[in-house]
């Protein structure tokens, strides 16, 4: 990587950063188009997020990719956020244009696209099921709403965060039933039954001995299930359905998505996403 004065500098705002696959995948991508850009992680404490933000122009960096803990504190120090940003009241993505300071959303976008490219699934209409109301499950639960979902039912071993993003999603958009379930089996088996997707939005299955969030056998035949866990690439929950013949994924392809979308709106190129998916998948590889 040949970096001079002319080189466009991009990079991660998180803490922590190490364990992040984003440099490898977009430093990748601009060597594959012959692009003058360089993406850097930066570890950015709370305390200093403001001061970070605020360098972004004065530094002449491009833009920023913007992790945990930090995707809801970052608005208040950007000039504008996108529509979808701010329905959902999270920014992954800051971009600097005219010396302004422009926030996106594409992790939405990236469960989104994964949900139709892999699985060849589109929202509109569809009765979703999501376990866990953290910051990834509010992403599908407002993608979910924006692209045309009849109901969305959220679920979350703390029942008052649930009922949060119930309430946030429903006062934005009030044409979409959206309700929350008791985390208890006998409710999930009740409600899942009639769902036409399934969204695991916790950490449950990252490890071996994990018990899957639902047993494959309440879907609903139909059904297909998303597991945003992509370490293992297939969780039990996830082989479980296959199993059963239900169309499954795991994370990586929303990981890869939105890290793409973020490529163009960095540079305003399409994404060489074949090359990121496989620097993602040889980069995990290694972690396994």
């Amino acid at each position: 990587m040949d970096i001079k004065g002319t080189t466009k500098i991009t990079g991660l705002f998180g803490c922590p950063v190490h364990h992040t696959f984003s440099p490898a995948m977009h430093n990748a991508s601009f060597e594959a188009l012959g692009l003058d850009y360089v993406y850097l992680p930066f570890e950015v404490r709370p305390e200093d997020l403001e001061g970070a933000v605020k360098s972004l122009i004065p530094l002449g960096i491009a833009g920023v990719n913007v992790t945990i803990p930090h995707k809801e504190k970052v608005i208040p120090f950007l000039d504008e956020v996108s529509p979808e940003a701010g329905l959902i009241g999270s920014v992954n993505t800051i971009q600097v244009k005219d010396r302004r300071l422009i926030g996106y959303n594409t992790d939405a976008y990236g469960f989104k696209k994964s949900l139709k490219e892999v699985l060849g699934v589109e929202l509109r209409s569809k009765r979703v099921f999501v376990m866990g109301a953290g910051g990834a499950s509010r992403a599908v639960c407002f993608q979910a709403a924006i692209s045309g979902a009849e109901e969305i039912v959220i679920a979350d071993i703390e029942a008052g965060r649930a009922e949060t993003l119930c309430r946030a999603v429903a006062g934005k958009f009030p044409s979409c039933r959206v309700g929350t379930c008791p985390v208890e089996a006998p409710a999930i088996h009740k409600v899942l039954a009639g769902k036409d997707l399934f969204v695991n939005a916790t950490p449950i299955g990252m490890k071996p001995d994990d018990s899957p969030v639902i047993q494959a056998g309440w879907l609903s035949p139909d059904a297909s299930v998303f597991d945003l866990i992509y370490n293992p690439e297939e969780t039990r929950l996830l082989r479980e359905a296959r199993e059963r013949g239900h169309k499954t994924t795991n994370g990586i392809g929303m990981l890869v998505y939105q890290g793409a979308k973020a490529f163009e709106i960095f540079t305003g190129r399409k994404p060489p996403v074949e090359t990121m998916l496989r620097v993602f998948k040889g980069k995990l590889a290694v972690h396994q």
